[in-house]
């Protein structure tokens, strides 16, 4: 009888000792795991979802943009990214501008920001250009005429070329800004070579590269500036430095565009615009 009534104190003794244990353990790791496990399974530990209050404004611009007038699209867009810069769609905002400005700059229209010259007996192209402050392919593209030669009495839409070009790499995008105002944006699409995308931003620090050359290839062959085919070839803007060319992306095209050894690629109407508003030793900045 003793010896069974010490057998029942060992046991109670472990069970207490044990059990204490194994409750201490449940309540130091197994407990806390438990419930931060029930946490992040549960709907309600979800980070909220961010609500883009502007979304009902963008989508007013989109209405806008569907009755097909170009004029009323632009100043729409500008508008919301001007009032809204902060956005999650305002970036989408300043690249339909973008888009927008390629119709509006290049479509032959009278816009308020278009000029009209007459032509006068005597004018060529080149001094007719230095005195308009136009680029001779901003001014053949927006007229649509495949040759240089000018005739008198003939009626040519212009603006001055005040526009500057700036390539992010950290945003994968081409700036352009007219007369210091902002004008549109374009995608980065693809890079050759070299060329890169991405990097991350070392303070404000800029390159500036210069325009040498705006080759034009039509069918794989290059034509030259003066060459009637040059209107309807596809456009490389060439940098100096080397290595940082700007050159048309088209993914459906059959057969491809050519693409150079190292470069950026944005859409071809935007190739169009950048063609024509830059001109040989403009100034390209680069970060």
């Amino acid at each position: 009888m003793v010896t069974f009534l010490k057998t029942v104190i060992v046991l109670g003794l472990a069970l207490v000792v044990f059990g204490g244990a194994g409750y201490f353990g449940y309540n130091l790791y197994l407990k806390p795991e438990q419930e931060l496990r029930r946490e992040l399974e549960s709907p309600e530990s979800a980070p909220p979802a961010i609500v883009d209050t502007t979304l009902p404004e963008f989508q007013k611009c989109l209405e806008v943009e569907a009755v097909g007038d170009p004029l009323a699209t632009r100043r729409a867009f500008l508008d919301f990214a001007e009032m809204y810069p902060d956005s999650p769609s305002a970036e989408e905002a300043r690249f339909r501008v973008g888009r927008t400005q390629v119709m509006l700059l290049l479509s032959g229209k009278m816009t308020p920001d278009k000029l009209v010259y007459t032509v006068k007996s005597g004018d060529n192209l080149n001094r007719l250009c230095s005195r308009l402050k136009c680029h001779a392919d901003l001014l053949l593209q927006m007229n649509h005429l495949e040759s240089s030669k000018l005739r008198a009495g003939d009626r040519l839409i212009y603006t001055p070329a005040n526009f500057s070009v700036h390539i992010d790499r950290p945003l994968a995008k081409v700036v352009v800004r007219r007369a210091g105002e902002f004008f549109g944006q374009y995608r980065i699409l693809s890079v050759e070579g070299s060329a890169k995308i991405g990097m991350a931003k070392k303070g404000n620090d800029t390159i500036p590269l210069k325009v040498m050359d705006k080759p034009g290839w039509l069918d794989g062959a290059r034509v030259a500036s003066n060459e009637k085919a040059y209107s309807a070839s596809a456009r490389w803007i060439v940098l100096q430095p080397g290595g940082h060319t700007i050159y048309g992306v088209a993914p459906n095209q059959d057969p491809p565009l050519a693409k150079p050894s190292s470069g950026y690629g944005v859409e071809v109407e935007a190739i169009r615009l950048l063609a024509a508003v830059l001109g040989k030793n403009d100034t390209v900045v680069i970060r």
